[in-house]
């Protein structure tokens, strides 16, 4: 179930998976502009900072972080990234 408060409420639910414990959760998909169109800011990361921070810094709006990582699929893991690692910001 998504929420209405969700971010995701408004977004085509492709299907459920399901965790080991049985609760499900969607996999959404999002209709992104064409690859073309997008412009985007390169950031280098340094030690310490959070996405929710670069969101406050580039849109005013932290609640705006999970753009980021759409953005930057060659990343595995947000919670740990290298200082000095480029990162997309795109232009929202």
């Amino acid at each position: 179930m998504i929420y209405q408060t969700s971010r995701y409420y408004t977004q085509l639910i492709d299907y459920l998976s399901f965790y080991p414990d049985g609760d499900n959760y969607p996999i959404v998909f999002y209709e992104f502009d064409a690859p073309g169109t997008i412009t985007w800011i390169e950031h280098q990361y340094l030690e310490g900072e959070r996405l929710d921070q670069l969101a406050q810094k580039y849109y005013n709006r932290p609640d705006l972080w999970w753009v980021i990582p759409e953005y930057n699929p060659n990343i595995s893991d947000f919670n740990n990234i290298t200082p000095g690692t480029i990162l997309k910001v795109p232009r929202v």
